[in-house]
């Protein structure tokens, strides 16, 4: 059995983006602290609730990272996680999701197989974001 999923997004060609970011979360309270430490960072912020919305704007911005939640796997973080991978390849995805209790260092999961993903464990560890910057 096959499932399929629909969504409304403004998808556009690739942006231009140089330093930006854009942050998926439907959490205020993480997606301001994130904002806050990416402009702190250098970069420009563009914030939504959902990972939908953050398609069209990844495509209008071209930002060099987007973060996006995750609730579970498989729900509307992983699904517009999977397009923008297809739709932006120069943008990179991070996805941020609830985790067990686990060491610092295993907060930063290790994706399998050629996984485009790296997910960090919620709350953000700024420290650990910080690492997965590092080469943009």
């Amino acid at each position: 059995m096959t499932t399929g999923f629909s969504i409304d997004a403004d998808i556009r060609p690739p942006g231009q983006g140089g330093r930006r970011a854009v942050i998926a979360d439907d959490d205020p309270g993480q997606r301001d602290a994130l904002a806050r430490h990416l402009a702190e960072r250098g970069f420009t912020v563009s914030t939504v609730s959902g990972g939908f919305e953050a398609l069209g704007l990844i495509g209008a911005e071209g930002p060099a990272v987007a973060l996006l939640r995750r609730h579970r796997p498989e729900d509307e973080g992983d699904r517009a996680a999977a397009l923008a991978c297809m739709l932006y390849p120069h943008t990179r995805i991070i996805l941020t999701a609830g985790a067990p209790e686990a060491p610092l260092d295993a907060q930063l999961e290790a994706q399998p197989g050629n996984s485009p993903f790296t997910v960090l464990a919620r709350p953000v560890d700024l420290a650990l974001l910080d690492r997965c910057l590092d080469g943009l």
